[in-house]
């Protein structure tokens, strides 16, 4: 064989080996904060901290209408999952959605929660789908990466919130294309919180257009596949056991 041919059939096999890599891919796994301590599939994150991409943050609504018990594994009696907050409605494989649409549901008012207060009784937060910072070498590496998923507590959102306006306003840049550090901090009000750190920009285009790729597709991903019940070393799903 030629050089070329060579060459050319190492393409082929690159290109097989990432398919066969895509095929194995399944739902992100989360990963967990629990009593401030970040870890991944059970294992500890080193001094709490991820450099990352945060591919996207869809928006996500959970209602469960039990109380939390760690040693039972339930998804929420109602959910939904989207980009943007304007027209959310349950999803698709909710059985019994409390209401047509997230505006207008009654468990969606301040007031509702079951323990009382001015808390809603359906829970709104955001799932930060990432990839690990080492994985973006190539565009190739990006598309056969593994996801992890995060859903910062209540108290942390606006942190991200935050974050992602400011990375808008000094570097007119999405979250996608700057890698990131998220950590897990002690916090006098919360027990814990979670912070985002910009490390660096990504400047290669042609892996920015293969993150943008990715985070389109996970997203899809997440919204088809939202509701499954999963334990925490599972696979990324809304019914993920992470209420703490």
């Amino acid at each position: 064989m030629s050089k070329n041919q060579i060459a050319l059939f190492e393409d082929q096999l690159a290109a097989m080996a990432l398919e066969t890599v895509k095929a194995e891919q399944t739902g992100a796994a989360f990963l967990s904060t629990k009593g401030g301590s970040l870890t991944y599939r059970g294992n500890v994150i080193t001094d709490n901290k991820l450099a990352c991409v945060i591919l996207a943050a869809p928006v996500e609504r959970l209602y469960y209408d039990s109380r939390y018990d760690p040693t039972k594994i339930v998804g929420p009696k109602c959910f939904a999952i989207a980009q943007i907050q304007t027209g959310m409605g349950p999803s698709p494989s909710v059985e019994k959605p409390e209401h047509s649409t997230c505006e207008g549901c009654p468990k969606n008012e301040w007031g509702s929660s079951a323990s009382g207060g001015k808390g809603k009784a359906c829970r709104e937060t955001r799932r930060l789908l990432l990839i690990p910072a080492d994985s973006i070498g190539s565009a190739s590496a990006v598309a056969a990466a593994e996801i992890a998923a995060l859903r910062p507590p209540v108290t942390s959102l606006k942190n991200y919130s935050s974050y992602a306006q400011t990375l808008a306003a000094t570097l007119k840049r999405p979250p996608l294309a700057v890698v990131t550090e998220i950590s897990v901090v002690p916090d006098a009000k919360t027990q814990f919180k979670v912070e985002f750190k910009m490390l660096r920009a990504i400047d290669d285009m042609a892996i920015v257009q293969a993150i943008m790729a990715r985070a389109q597709g996970e997203v899809d991903r997440a919204i088809a596949t939202a509701g499954a019940v999963n334990d925490e070393s599972g696979e990324a799903t809304t019914a993920q056991t992470d209420r703490f």
